[in-house]
């Protein structure tokens, strides 16, 4: 591959790396945000059940992540290290993910949970075989962390457009195609988005390039994988920065539409407050490649982007939203938490590339596959612990699907949307305090990097 340490990219190269996001988003959003409720409102499963198959997928995530990682970073062809995997694993993801929205015909609801969680399973498989070489390519793509940090913020712009879409779209074709079924209209949902997805994908592929010479690690044992966690303090803050972010996507995602049905009494609702949390998103994430210049420390952004959006989430906790005042006031913070969250999201992905100089510094190893993919699953054992705990506590209270709630499933569902995530948030800001890789640090790093790489060629 041919060296580019200046990293500059095209905006069509951009646009390509971003296109993949959009069409990850067509199946991690629709499954984020809809299929807890569909399992318990249309699939008619426990929501305690529920919670629980959402755990033990992680499980499964813990194993397949890191192995997946490790594979890529010594994938080696003629298209680079990571784009193969994105050609050859996106069709059998979207089909999975088609699959997912399925209620399987048996009055056992242990059978139709059985069918869920399997099915689930390989989507999650399927689904890191896209997303971990896709989160590790801009390693390849360009060493400019400035770079890296506009590739972040179009790859969030790119995820969020496609999020603003399905919080528009999915609820209306459910209605559409559904007619009265909400089985039927949420596979025909699926089956749409998942094809709007597909070519997306390819274009993905086709307009991205892997240019930065990265050497093939030798190949090293689980062990020596873990060896550069060890001390690695930037990836320790990643690390439990995401964990807080998966929560805060898994509350928002799951507990919104149950929040406007049942807390709010009007879910229709749901399609205006999410179009405007992921509008702010689309803001926040879109100026990222302006204000990064602007800071030393990457960290700057998302601690403050995570700390004023905690603070704002938790007033929202008390807002009398049964009233006109209190509900235009929610709708309101909600926009200024997306754009928050844009911002911050955004950020945390243009640090993780980041962290292969720091490997390959400190360790002398190439690992970014590896790192990102334990990245990866930071994010979604937060989102799975609070699915999970989400499901157990409605359970506990008494939720009764597509029936009246008691006062204690409702205030759990006003807690689990809005105080506990603004604290968890704040959490966050708290763990990005001690991210210590700043611009002049960084250039360094990689300065004495390339040296090596440099060294290593004249041999």
């Amino acid at each position: 591959m041919k060296q580019n340490n200046e990293g500059n990219m095209t905006a069509y190269r951009r646009l390509g790396y971003a296109s993949g996001d959009f069409a990850n988003n067509f199946s991690w959003a629709l499954v984020s945000g809809y299929l807890m409720y569909f399992w318990t409102d249309v699939a008619m499963i426990p929501a305690a059940l529920c919670g629980t198959l959402m755990l033990v997928s992680k499980g499964w995530d813990a194993i397949n992540d890191p192995i997946i990682g490790a594979l890529s970073d010594r994938t080696k062809s003629k298209w680079g290290r990571y784009r193969p995997w994105i050609l050859y694993a996106c069709i059998p993801m979207l089909i999975f993910n088609i699959l997912s929205f399925r209620v399987f015909p048996s009055d056992s609801v242990n059978t139709r949970a059985a069918y869920a969680i399997i099915i689930y399973m390989i989507l999650v498989l399927a689904y890191t075989c896209v997303n971990i070489p896709y989160s590790a390519m801009p390693a390849t793509l360009t060493r400019s962390d400035e770079e890296r940090s506009r590739l972040a913020s179009w790859r969030m712009t790119g995820a969020f457009i496609a999020t603003l879409i399905l919080s528009q779209g999915v609820l209306r074709v459910v209605k559409l195609a559904g007619n009265g079924d909400d089985a039927k209209g949420f596979f025909v949902a699926a089956i749409i988005f998942s094809l709007i997805a597909l070519p997306m994908y390819l274009f993905c592929f086709a307009a991205t390039k892997e240019v930065v010479d990265v050497p093939i690690p030798a190949k090293v044992s689980a062990k020596e994988y873990l060896a550069v966690l060890k001390g690695n303090r930037p990836v320790f803050v990643l690390i439990i920065t995401f964990i807080c972010w998966g929560f805060y996507e898994a509350a928002i995602g799951a507990t919104r539409l149950y929040y406007f049905k049942y807390y709010v009494g009007n879910a229709d609702l749901f399609m205006l407050n999410a179009s405007l949390m992921f509008l702010g998103r689309a803001i926040g994430t879109f100026s990222l490649s302006y204000l990064v210049l602007r800071v030393s420390n990457k960290r700057t952004l998302p601690l403050v982007a995570f700390l004023v959006s905690g603070v704002l989430m938790i007033i929202m906790n008390f807002l009398p939203v049964h009233s006109e005042s209190g509900l235009a006031a929610y709708h309101v913070m909600t926009f200024l938490t997306g754009i928050g969250g844009g911002l911050g999201l955004a950020s945390l992905f243009g640090m993780v590339p980041d962290c292969s100089e720091v490997t390959q510094y400190k360790y002398h190893t190439h690992a970014i596959g590896f790192v990102s993919a334990f990245i990866n699953f930071a994010f979604k054992l937060g989102m799975a612990i609070c699915t999970a705990v989400i499901g157990w506590v409605l359970a506990a209270y008494g939720y009764i699907a597509n029936d009246v709630q008691n006062d204690g499933v409702l205030t759990a569902i006003n807690y689990s949307m809005n105080l506990v995530v603004g604290v968890i948030l704040i959490i966050g800001a708290v763990a990005l305090y001690f991210y210590n890789i700043d611009k002049k640090t960084y250039s360094d790093m990689l300065q004495e990097v390339e040296h090596r790489i440099a060294e290593k060629h004249t041999l």
